[in-house]
């Protein structure tokens, strides 16, 4: 049909509409002819076509992995400009230089020599001669020095502990002469007694005990008696002191002196 008949044909219905008559049904279509069955196997779906390449890699998924390692990296960095940044700004102090002023060095004093005395020891010893002590030795020393007492040596009459001076001589008794002689440089002392002795009117109780035969009681008997009577003014006054008799006085005259 042509575009003029059709137009025509169209204007024709709706004036046939206009008029309140029914309408008319269109131009019935044509029965579809049935599609043939296909024979044989069915064929292959066409191909998929290939995605065009744009030149440029190809995305990449991100994943919590990824994250982890760039915080870690992160915190690496911040970590580096944090010390970086300290350590531009710590300034060092030059510590103010001290002079040190070497004193000279005081002299050490050298240790002075022991004074020494020379003594005499003769009688009943193994070495009898001339020995050399330090100043301040006793008797006992000087017999020790001498090589010690003799088998028939008797010192009972002796004060061991009488200190010795410059050129004194100890003369050691024996058994069948046991009285000892405690001599100075210049002889006898005047008054009795040896420079060795113990000095009545100044020796101590504790001193006093120390001569052979006298303990605390004769000791104190002593002291008691220089101090109701004074001093000794001879060794022969030790008889008046109560509990020395003849016996002991002859054991102690040579042992002390005033």
């Amino acid at each position: 049909m042509e575009p003029r008949d059709a137009e025509e044909l169209a204007r024709a219905r709706l004036a046939y509409v206009s008029a309140g008559r029914p309408a008319l049904c269109g131009p019935r279509r044509a029965a579809a002819e049935p599609v043939p069955e296909p024979v044989g196997p069915p064929a292959p779906p066409p191909p998929t076509p290939a995605p065009r390449s744009t030149g440029l890699p190809p995305r990449r998924t991100i994943t919590l992995k990824h994250l982890w390692v760039v915080a870690i990296l992160l915190l690496c960095g911040v970590g580096v400009a944090v010390a970086a940044l300290a350590r531009s700004s710590a300034t060092e102090v030059p510590l103010p230089s001290v002079s040190v002023v070497s004193s000279p060095a005081a002299p050490v004093p050298s240790p002075s020599p022991t004074p020494m005395v020379r003594v005499h020891v003769a009688g009943a010893v193994l070495h009898p001669g001339v020995i050399t002590l330090p100043e301040g030795s006793i008797v006992q020393d000087a017999i020790e020095a001498a090589g010690g007492l003799s088998p028939d040596a008797d010192p009972a009459q002796l004060n061991l502990a009488a200190p010795v001076s410059e050129g004194m001589q100890v003369i050691i008794g024996t058994s069948g002469d046991p009285q000892g002689e405690l001599n100075g440089a210049s002889g006898a002392i005047a008054g009795g007694g040896s420079p060795g002795a113990v000095d009545l009117n100044s020796a101590t109780v504790a001193e006093l005990e120390t001569l052979p035969g006298v303990g605390p009681v004769m000791a104190g008997a002593i002291v008691a008696w220089r101090e109701e009577n004074g001093r000794f003014t001879a060794v022969e006054e030790l008889q008046e002191v109560s509990g020395i008799g003849p016996k002991t006085f002859e054991k102690l005259k040579l042992l002390v002196r005033v």
